[in-house]
């Protein structure tokens, strides 16, 4: 009898034993236990509505954390402490945002890459409100539609299902089709989710830009904001203005038409008269080399007033002769007073 009593206690530790090991399996699976070392960081935010100790910390879907403590500081900052694998590098530039695990309200702690340094961040740094973005209350959301559902009465509700009831009926088809080409669209976005993600990031980059700009973008459009208001006041103004400036434009346009043609004509002489002072360029260049002492000449005669003085000596012609040779003809002349020969 002690030989089967001590094989059936052997038979019952061993039978414990796997029991104990399963449990502890089944508990670490479930429970999510984490073994091994791991890196602590932690977080600020402005609100952590349904996030909780233990819940996870993921980064692109991947499980790389759990959330271990939550503590709410004097100035209302939430600050989430949370561990991560030995693998994961976070940045400078990394942002923490607490994500909808499930539809009954789960959370968990989203790490993402955003814009900034790439210096690693060393275990225990915390990232400021400024590279985090805190969870969406959906109880507040759906709570902002209760005075619209207070409104309507029970009677109200069922007179307004009967008209849906009796402007659908008979419209299968139709319906039918709207659902398949919303289903096509549906598709079709689902296809371009990552272009419609990629110009999410921007927007939102694009906003972000805006908001950290707001004093700037405030002044700039209360500036618009008074000039148009100051266009406005002198509307009858510009208007006029614009008028005249097109009356203008009309005198100047007939103005530019009539003096056309004597435009052309003072073209046409000017080129004329280049080509024959290019043609005898000599003489046009002694012409204007005497002409300063000519000039001077002729205002020694009329230093005396208003009048010049003039004596002639000679009075001659000049005719073309034979061969083209000049002949001179004297018709009057005197040898007298200044004319005296010298």
């Amino acid at each position: 009898m002690r030989g089967n009593f001590v094989a059936a206690a052997w038979r019952l530790g061993i039978f414990l034993a796997v029991c104990a090991l399963g449990t502890f399996v089944l508990l670490s699976v479930f429970a999510q236990f984490r073994f091994g070392e791991g890196k602590t960081f932690n977080a600020e935010f402005t609100n952590v509505s349904g996030l909780k100790d233990g819940d996870l910390v993921r980064i692109a879907g991947v499980e790389v954390g759990k959330v271990q403590s939550i503590t709410v500081g004097s100035d209302a900052i939430v600050t989430v402490s949370f561990d991560t694998d030995d693998t994961v590098v976070l940045t400078d530039g990394s942002r923490a945002a607490i994500r909808y695990d499930n539809l009954i309200g789960g959370r968990y702690l989203a790490l993402e890459e955003g814009a900034g340094g790439i210096e690693p961040l060393s275990p225990g740094h915390t990232i400021p409100l400024t590279r985090t973005e805190p969870a969406l209350d959906l109880d507040s959301l759906i709570g902002g539609f209760r005075p619209l559902f207070r409104a309507l009465d029970p009677e109200q509700v069922n007179e307004l299902s009967a008209q849906l009831m009796g402007a659908l009926q008979g419209q299968g088809p139709t319906i039918g089709s709207f659902l398949d080409q919303a289903a096509a669209v549906t598709n079709t976005l689902a296809d371009r989710d990552q272009l419609i993600g990629e110009v999410v990031v921007n927007l939102n980059a694009v906003l972000g830009s805006i908001g950290e700009q707001s004093d700037r973008f405030d002044t700039a459009v209360t500036s618009l904001s008074e000039l148009v208001h100051g266009l406005a006041e002198r509307r009858t103004d510009i208007s006029d203005a614009v008028a005249h400036t097109n009356a203008a434009t009309a005198s100047l346009a007939d103005l530019l038409m009539a003096a056309r043609p004597p435009l052309q004509k003072v073209v046409h002489e000017t080129d004329r008269v280049a080509a024959i002072a290019v043609a005898d360029y000599e003489y046009l260049d002694n012409l204007l080399n005497t002409l300063p002492d000519k000039y001077r000449a002729i205002g020694r005669q009329g230093m005396y007033g208003d009048f010049f003085s003039f004596y002639f000596c000679e009075i001659g012609l000049k005719l073309n002769g034979k061969g083209g040779q000049p002949v001179y003809v004297k018709i009057a002349g005197q040898d007298s007073g200044r004319c005296t020969p010298r």
